[in-house]
C-alpha cells in the first residue's frame, strides 16, 4: 500500500467512526494521522490536494461536535476549498460546500447554508457524497418551513442511503422525515418514523434521536416523557464527547422543567448551560438557554404574585435579549418567544398598552410551535381582560382552546390526550382568574368547562389492529402472571424481581408504541352554567351539581341548581388533602382482617372524623342535601365521596367534567365474572348471575380476551377480581383475570357506550394525576370510552363486604334504579366503610 493509499484507508475508517459510531474524538485522531502522512507526499499532486481536502472537511466536522470555535471550524473549511480548486476537482469543491453549508446551518446562517447545500447539490458527481447534502438540504427545509422540499429531499435522500449502504445515513433520513411530520403537526407520525429508526439504528446514535423525539413528546404534552428522553440523550452525547449537542440537551431538560412548573429548577439548569454555551462560542445555543432562563423567572413571579414592578424588571430583560436575537441568523423564533415573555409580563406589571405593541409586531402564526400560538392568545387575553374587554378576552381563549382541540383531535391514544391537557395550563388559568375577578358564578363555571371538555373524551373510536402490540402486551401478561405464581416461595424471589422487571419492560415498550395511534374522535363541546341549569330546570330535578376546584390555597365550587347558581369559597386546601390523605390511609388500615381490633377501633374513629370534616367543609357548606353531581380534578377526584356521612342512601354521582349521560335507564343483558385470588370472587359473580337471570364466567373461562369482547356486549358489565392502579403508568393498571392482567390499555377505543361496569376490586378507582390536571386509571379509561357509569373503590375493598353489599346494588340496577342511586341503596345500611363511588355523567 503506498502512502496516498493508506492516507485514504485512514480517511475511510475516521469517516466510519464519525458518521456510523459518532466517535468523534477518535475520528479525529485518526485524520491528524492522515494529514500527518499527507505531509510526507508531493504536495502538488492533485489527487494528494484532493485528498488533504476531505481530510481537512472530516476534521472540520469532528471539531464542531466537540466544540471548538466556529472560526476555527470555517477556517478549516475554507482551506479544503481552497484545496480542491486546486486540485481543481469540480466534485469535491461541491463536497467541502455541502460541509460549509452544513456549518453555516448549524450556525443559524439559513441563508448562506441554503445557497452552499444548493451549489453542493448541483456539483457533486458521486452518489455517496450526494447523500448527506440532500439531507443537510432537507433538514434546513425543515427549518425554513419548506416541508414539501424537506420531504423530496429526504426521502431521495433515504433512498440513494440504501442504495450505497449507508445504513445510518438511511436511518437518520428516516429519523428526519419523522421531524417533517412533527413540524406539520402530525405528531403521531413522527413518533412511529423516529421510532421505526430508532430500532435499527446503533446505540452512539440514539442521543440525536432521543432529542428530536423529546421535541415531538413536549409538542404532545408528554413533558416528563420528553424529560426522561432528554436525560438518556445527554448520557450518550456525554459518552461520545458530543458536547455541542450535550448542551442542547440540556437545554431541552430546562424547558421541561418550564413545563412542568418547576421553575427554579429549570432557571438555575438554564444558567449553568448558558454559561457553557458562552464559553464554547454557541450564540444560537446561549439565546436558547436565555430564553428558558427568562421563561422560568417569568414562572417564578406568577406563582409567587409578584409585584408589578418584579414583572417590569423581567420585561426589560427579556427585551434586551428579544434584540439581540433579532442580529443572530437563526434566533428568529427565539425573538419571538421573548417578545411574548416581554407581553406578558408587561401586561401582569400594569402597561398593557406596551403588550399591545408587542403582540403587533409578531409574525404570522404558520411555523409556529403550538406553545407559541396558545402562548400568544394568552397574551392578548390578557390584555383585552386588563381592559375590561371581556369579549375580547373570551374570543382569544377560545381560539386558544381550537388551536389545543385540533391538535388533541390528531392523538389517538388516551394517554396523548390526557397529556396533552398540559398546553391548556396558562390558558385556562387566565380564563379562570378573569372568571373569578367578574365574581359571576357562570362565568368562573364556563371557564373551568371549558378547559376540562377540550381534554376529554376518547382519542379514538377503535385501535387500530397492531400485531407487535398484541404480542407485548401478550408477552407482559405471560410475565407477570408468572411472577404471581411464584410469589410465596422464597427460592425464586429472584426470579419473582426478574419477570417483573422484564414484564414493565414491555409495557413500557407497548405505552410508547401506542402514542403511534392517529386519532379520530370529536372534542366534546362544553356544558355552560347556563344550559346546565335550563336543564336541571327542564327535568325538575332536584340534583345539585357541584364543580369543585383548587384555586391557589383555596377549595373553591361552582354550585348549580334549577333555581341558579352560586360561587362558594368552601375550605382551605393544605387541611383538605390532608384529610383526603388520612381517609386513604384509615380505609388501607381497616381493610385488613386481620387488624387488631384496638387498632381497628382507633383508625374507625379517625377515618369517621376526618369523613365528618370532609363532609362538612366541602357539602354542608355548599348546602347539598339531596342527590348530588360531584366535577373534580386532582386529588379530590378520588375523594370516597359515597362515604360522607350526609350521603348515606343519596344518589352521588362524580365525574373529572361536567357532562351529560344517556336518559333513562333500560338494563339488558348482564355480565359476571370472577378473577382468581379472592376467597368470595366465585360466590360474589355467581349470585350477581343469579340475579340477573344470567350466566357466569368463573375459574379457567374468566380470560382477558373473553371479558374485553364481551364488555361491549352486556349492559352490566360485574368484574370481582385483584385490582392494581400502577401510578407511574397507569394505562396499565389491571384487574387479574384467568390467564393474568387485563390492562386498562386494552380497554382503549372500545364502545362501550351501552354498559356499566362495577369493579369489584381494590383501589382500580384511583387515578394518577398528569400534569395539567387529567386523571388517569382504569376508570377514566372507561369513561372515556362511553361507559354509563363506572362503579369502583377509591380504597382497599374487604371481599367479604363486596359479596354482601354487591348483590344487592345490582337487584337495584335490575329493577331500573339509575347507578348512584343504586349504590346508595345498597351500601345504606352496611356497617363496614364501603369505599365504592359511582363515577359517569350527569343524568336527569
Amino acid at each position: 500500500m503506498d502512502g496516498l493509499e493508506a492516507v485514504l484507508d485512514q480517511v475511510e475508517r475516521a469517516r466510519t467512526s464519525a458518521r456510523s459510531h459518532r466517535r468523534f474524538g477518535l475520528a479525529l485522531r485518526t485524520y491528524r494521522a492522515a494529514l500527518r502522512r499527507l505531509d510526507q507526499l508531493d504536495e502538488t499532486r492533485e489527487d494528494v490536494l484532493r485528498a488533504r481536502a476531505r481530510v481537512l472537511v472530516g476534521i472540520a466536522t469532528c471539531e464542531y461536535e466537540r466544540g471548538t470555535d466556529r472560526d476555527a471550524v470555517m477556517r478549516d473549511l475554507d482551506a479544503a476549498h481552497d484545496l480542491a480548486v486546486r486540485a481543481r476537482d469540480d466534485s469535491m469543491v461541491a463536497v467541502v460546500r455541502g460541509h460549509r453549508g452544513l456549518q453555516l446551518m448549524r450556525m443559524g446562517e439559513l441563508g448562506l447554508a441554503r445557497r452552499e447545500l444548493d451549489s453542493a447539490l448541483d456539483g457533486i458527481s458521486e452518489d455517496r457524497d450526494l447523500v448527506p447534502v440532500l439531507i443537510n438540504r432537507g433538514w434546513l427545509c425543515l427549518e425554513t418551513g419548506e416541508l414539501d422540499v424537506a420531504v423530496n429531499d429526504l426521502e431521495r435522500g433515504r433512498l440513494l442511503a440504501h442504495d450505497v449502504g449507508e445504513t445510518a445515513v438511511e436511518l437518520m433520513a428516516e429519523h428526519n422525515l419523522g421531524y417533517a411530520w412533527f413540524l406539520g403537526g402530525d405528531l403521531p407520525a413522527a413518533l412511529r418514523s423516529m421510532d421505526e429508526a430508532a430500532r435499527h439504528a446503533p446505540p452512539e446514535h440514539a442521543g440525536i434521536g432521543l432529542m428530536d423525539k423529546a421535541a415531538v413528546l413536549y409538542e404532545a404534552g408528554l413533558v416528563s416523557e420528553a424529560a426522561d428522553a432528554l436525560g438518556r440523550a445527554a448520557t450518550v452525547l456525554a459518552d461520545t464527547r458530543a458536547w455541542r449537542d450535550l448542551i442542547d440537551a440540556q437545554i431541552g431538560q430546562a424547558r421541561c422543567l418550564v413545563g412542568l412548573g418547576r421553575y427554579a429548577e429549570a432557571n438555575a439548569l438554564a444558567r449553568r448551560v448558558r454559561g457553557r454555551a458562552r464559553r464554547a462560542g454557541h450564540e444560537l445555543l446561549d439565546l436558547r438557554a436565555g430564553l428558558i432562563s427568562i421563561d422560568a423567572r417569568h414562572g417564578i413571579l406568577v406563582d409567587g404574585g409578584a409585584p408589578p414592578r418584579a414583572f417590569l424588571r423581567l420585561a426589560h430583560d427579556a427585551a434586551e435579549l428579544a434584540e439581540r436575537a433579532r442580529t443572530v441568523p437563526g434566533a428568529d423564533r427565539i425573538a419571538v418567544d421573548l417578545e411574548l415573555v416581554v407581553a406578558e409580563s408587561a401586561v401582569r406589571g400594569g402597561v398593557p398598552e406596551a403588550a399591545s405593541e408587542r403582540l403587533r409586531l409578531l409574525p404570522p402564526a404558520a411555523g409556529l410551535s403550538l406553545g407559541t400560538q396558545v402562548r400568544a392568545q394568552v397574551v392578548r387575553a390578557l390584555v383585552a381582560f386588563a381592559a375590561d374587554d371581556r369579549r375580547a378576552g373570551l374570543a382569544a381563549v377560545r381560539r386558544g382552546h381550537r388551536l389545543l382541540a385540533q391538535q388533541r383531535q390528531r392523538l389517538g391514544a388516551v394517554e396523548a390526550v390526557t397529556a396533552a391537557s398540559a398546553h391548556g395550563i396558562r390558558l385556562q388559568a387566565v380564563d379562570l382568574e378573569a372568571a373569578l375577578r367578574s365574581r359571576r358564578a357562570e362565568a368562573v363555571f364556563d371557564a373551568v368547562e371549558r378547559g376540562r371538555a377540550t381534554f376529554a373524551g376518547s382519542g379514538r373510536v377503535r385501535p387500530p389492529e397492531d400485531p407487535e402490540m398484541a404480542a407485548l402486551v401478550s408477552g407482559a401478561r405471560r410475565l407477570a402472571e408468572r411472577a404471581r405464581q411464584l410469589e410465596g416461595d422464597p427460592d425464586s424471589a429472584l426470579e419473582q424481581v426478574r419477570l417483573r422487571r422484564d414484564a414493565r419492560r414491555l409495557q413500557s415498550q407497548a405505552r410508547e408504541r401506542s402514542w403511534h395511534a392517529d386519532g379520530h374522535a370529536d372534542v366534546p363541546r362544553p356544558t355552560s352554567a347556563r344550559e346546565l341549569r335550563r336543564s336541571l330546570e327542564g327535568a325538575r330535578s332536584d340534583r345539585v351539581v357541584l364543580d369543585l376546584m383548587m384555586i391557589k390555597d383555596r377549595v373553591c365550587a361552582v354550585r348549580v341548581d334549577a333555581h341558579g347558581s352560586r360561587l362558594l369559597d368552601l375550605a382551605p386546601l393544605t387541611p383538605t388533602l390532608e384529610q383526603v390523605r388520612r381517609v386513604r390511609a384509615d380505609l388501607q388500615a381497616l381493610s385488613n382482617p386481620l387488624l387488631p381490633q384496638p387498632l381497628r377501633t382507633t383508625a374507625s374513629q379517625s377515618l369517621f372524623r376526618s369523613l365528618a370534616w370532609l363532609d362538612d367543609a366541602l357539602l354542608h357548606g355548599a348546602e347539598v342535601e339531596g342527590p348530588v353531581y360531584i366535577a373534580a380534578r386532582d386529588r379530590l377526584v378520588s375523594v370516597p365521596w359515597s362515604l360522607l356521612p350526609s350521603r348515606r342512601g343519596l344518589s352521588t354521582v362524580v365525574n373529572s367534567w361536567v357532562t351529560s349521560g344517556h336518559a333513562g335507564w333500560a338494563p339488558g343483558s348482564a355480565l359476571a365474572v370472577a378473577g382468581p385470588g379472592l376467597r368470595h370472587a366465585s360466590a360474589e359473580a355467581a349470585e350477581v348471575a343469579r340475579v340477573w337471570g344470567s350466566e357466569a364466567l368463573l375459574d379457567g373461562d374468566a380470560t382477558c380476551a373473553a371479558v374485553a369482547d364481551a364488555v361491549e356486549q352486556a349492559s352490566v358489565v360485574h368484574l370481582a377480581a385483584h385490582g392494581t392502579h400502577e401510578p407511574d403508568n397507569p394505562v396499565f393498571s389491571s384487574l387479574l383475570l384467568a390467564d393474568g392482567p387485563l390492562f386498562a390499555h386494552e380497554l382503549d377505543g372500545r364502545d362501550l357506550s351501552r354498559s356499566v361496569v362495577v369493579l369489584s376490586a381494590c383501589d382500580v378507582g384511583s387515578a394518577s394525576i398528569r400534569h395539567g390536571g387529567e386523571p388517569l386509571g382504569l376508570t377514566s379509561v372507561l369513561l372515556r370510552m362511553g361507559a354509563r357509569a363506572v362503579i369502583a373503590a377509591v380504597a382497599p375493598l374487604r371481599d367479604d363486604v363486596a359479596v354482601r353489599v354487591m348483590p344487592a346494588l345490582h337487584e337495584g340496577l335490575r329493577d331500573g334504579l339509575r347507578p348512584g342511586a343504586a349504590l346508595a341503596r345498597a351500601v345504606a345500611d352496611e356497617p363496614e366503610p364501603v369505599p365504592l363511588v359511582c363515577f359517569g355523567p350527569l343524568v336527569l
